[in-house]
C-alpha cells in the first residue's frame, strides 16, 4: 500500500472523527458559562474581555517608532504661522491622500496635505486674506478637529467638527461638504455647558450607533497655593442624531484624576482626551499635564529635558461606556515618549484628534514642544515660548498592547466562544522565541487533532498575520459552529491579537 493511500485513509478517518465531534457538539450549542461572542472580529488584548486565565505573562504597551529620525514633519515656515502655537487639529486619509488641519496662530488655522503621510505641502487655498493676499493655506477655524463621517448619507454633511465658541467657553458643532466650507449646527450656539477651551472631538461610533463628543471640563475649587488655580477634567457625551437635535447630549463619563486622592491634580491633570474607535475598542488619547506649575528645574531652556510642568501622551481604553482603564497613566508609561535633550518634543507631546490606520500601520501624529507649559512665566523677553512643531510616530497594525512571556513559558487561555470561521490568525512577535496554539472544547479540554503536542511551533517569526497549524490539520473547518476556546503557549514571545477568519 502506498504512502499516499495510507495518508488518504488516515485523513478520512480523522475527518470522520472530527465530524462526529462536531455533530455531538452541534447538538449542545447552548453557551458555556463565561462564554463570549466574538464572531469574526479581531480581538485586541488591551484587556481581559476574552481572557479566562493567564500564567507567567505580563501586559505590555506596544512600542512606537518615531518617523523622520525623530525630527518634525511639519514646522512653522510661513509668515502667518507662529512656532509658539503650531499645534493640532487632526489628520485623516481621504481621496488617497493625507489631510491635516492644525492651529498655526492664536487666531489662524491651517491646512496641509500629503501623498505619503511624511512629506507635507501647504497649498494656497485662496479662501482668507492675510496682509492683502489670499495666497495662503488659512482655513475656517471650525474645521480644525473635523472628521469624515462614515455614517453620513448627505454629501453636504460629509465632514463634521466640534469647536470652541469664539466668545463662550463651550462646544459648538459644524458640518462641511469638503472640510473647507463650514456651516454651524444650532445656529452657531453652544451645544454643551462649560468647558471647551482645549481640544473638542466629535466622532461617529459605529459600534454604539451614536455620536460621541469629547470636551474638557473643570472643577472650580479655587486656589491651592503657588500659581496652581485650575483643576482640569474631561467628559464625553452621546447623541444619536445631531442634525435633529444638536444639543441633546447624554453624559457618559465626567472625571478627573483622583485615584491618589483629592490633591492629585497637583501631580497630574487631564488637559484633553480625544476618542477613537478601533476593532470594537474605544480608545482615549489622553493629553496629560504632569506636575503642573512646578518650575523648579530652572530657567527657560530649550535644550534640557524637563520632568516637571510637562505634557505627556497616554493611551487609555474602554468597552463602550465603561470607565476608562487608566493603567498606563498610573504606570507612568506614555504611548509616545517625549524626546531626549535638545529634541523638538522633549517637554510636551499633544495627540492629534485621531489615529490614521493605513498600509498595515497606525500613523500617530502629534505636536511636540521644546519647553514646559508655564514657560511664559520664566522666559526672557527675547525668547519664544514653546517652539512647537508636528511629529509622526508609527505602530504596526493592532500592536497597541500585548501579553508577553519571557524565558519562563507563559500560557494564555481564552474564554469559550462560538467558532464562526475556519481559520485562526494571530498577531505575534516570536522573533526571539516561540508560540504554540491548542484548541479546547467548551469544557476546557484539548480537542484531539488540535492539542499542544500536535501544534506546529511558530518560532523565529514576527508577523501581524500568522496562521497556527497542527500536524494533521491546516484549518478549523471541522469545528465550525461549535463552542471552543484557545490556549496559547508562549516563550520569549508577545501576543497582540487574534482573529477567527472565514
Amino acid at each position: 500500500m502506498t504512502i499516499q493511500v495510507l495518508y488518504r485513509i488516515h485523513a478520512i478517518a480523522l475527518s470522520s472523527l472530527l465530524a462526529g465531534f462536531v455533530s455531538n457538539a452541534a447538538s449542545e450549542l447552548q453557551d458555556s458559562p463565561g462564554a463570549v461572542s466574538i464572531g469574526l472580529r479581531k480581538q485586541l488584548l488591551v484587556d481581559d474581555y476574552v481572557i479566562a486565565a493567564k500564567e507567567n505573562v505580563t501586559r505590555a504597551l506596544g512600542l512606537v517608532t518615531k518617523a523622520n529620525n525623530g525630527q518634525p514633519i511639519l514646522v512653522a515656515d510661513r509668515p502667518w504661522e507662529n512656532a509658539d502655537l503650531l499645534r493640532f487639529g487632526t489628520v485623516i486619509r481621504d481621496a488617497r491622500k493625507f489631510r491635516m488641519w492644525y492651529l498655526m496662530n492664536a487666531d489662524l488655522f491651517g491646512y496641509a496635505e500629503s501623498e505619503d503621510g511624511l512629506h507635507w505641502q501647504k497649498p494656497n487655498l485662496g479662501q482668507y486674506e492675510y496682509q492683502g493676499s489670499k495666497e495662503n493655506n488659512i482655513v475656517d477655524a471650525r474645521g480644525v478637529s473635523c472628521f469624515l463621517d462614515p455614517h453620513e448619507t448627505d454629501p453636504a454633511h460629509k465632514y463634521k467638527s466640534a469647536y470652541g465658541h469664539p466668545e463662550r467657553i463651550m462646544a459648538c458643532l459644524a458640518y462641511s461638504p469638503d472640510g473647507f466650507h463650514w456651516t454651524s449646527y444650532n445656529d452657531g450656539n453652544p451645544v454643551t455647558k462649560r468647558a471647551a477651551d482645549t481640544m473638542n472631538q466629535l466622532i461617529w461610533d459605529e459600534e454604539a450607533k451614536t455620536y460621541r463628543l469629547f470636551t474638557r471640563t473643570d472643577y472650580g475649587e479655587g486656589r491651592y497655593g503657588g500659581t496652581l488655580n485650575e483643576n482640569r477634567g474631561t467628559r464625553d457625551m452621546t447623541n444619536s442624531d445631531i442634525k435633529s437635535n444638536p444639543s441633546a447630549w447624554t453624559k457618559v463619563r465626567e472625571w478627573r484624576f483622583d485615584h491618589e486622592g483629592r490633591w492629585e491634580f497637583k501631580r497630574r491633570q487631564v488637559y484633553a482626551l480625544n476618542g477613537w474607535r478601533h476593532e470594537g475598542i474605544l480608545f482615549g488619547l489622553v493629553w496629560c499635564y504632569e506636575w503642573p506649575g512646578q518650575l523648579g528645574e530652572g530657567p527657560y531652556d530649550i535644550q534640557k529635558r524637563h520632568e516637571r510642568d510637562i505634557m505627556n501622551y497616554y493611551l487609555v481604553a474602554a468597552r463602550n461606556d465603561e470607565p476608562w482603564d487608566l493603567s498606563w497613566v498610573y504606570a507612568e508609561q506614555p504611548f509616545i515618549p517625549r524626546g531626549p535633550d535638545g529634541s523638538f518634543d522633549k517637554d510636551w507631546i499633544q495627540p492629534a484628534g485621531n489615529i490614521v490606520t493605513w498600509n498595515d500601520q497606525h500613523w500617530i501624529y502629534y505636536c511636540g514642544s521644546r519647553e514646559r507649559h508655564d514657560t511664559y512665566r520664566i522666559r526672557e523677553s527675547n525668547q519664544t515660548r514653546w517652539q512647537c512643531a508636528i511629529g509622526l510616530a508609527t505602530l504596526p497594525l493592532d500592536r497597541f498592547v500585548c501579553l508577553a512571556a519571557g524565558d519562563t513559558p507563559g500560557v494564555i487561555t481564552t474564554k469559550p466562544f462560538k467558532l464562526e470561521g475556519t481559520r485562526l490568525l494571530i498577531n505575534a512577535d516570536a522573533a526571539q522565541g516561540e508560540i504554540r496554539t491548542e484548541v479546547l472544547d467548551k469544557t476546557g479540554q484539548p480537542i484531539r487533532g488540535f492539542t499542544d503536542h500536535e501544534a506546529v511551533t511558530i518560532k523565529a517569526v514576527d508577523n501581524i498575520r500568522l496562521e497556527p497549524r497542527w500536524t494533521s490539520q491546516r484549518s478549523l473547518r471541522f469545528l465550525k459552529n461549535t463552542t471552543v476556546g484557545l490556549r496559547f503557549h508562549l516563550t520569549r514571545a508577545k501576543l497582540y491579537a487574534f482573529q477567527i477568519a472565514s
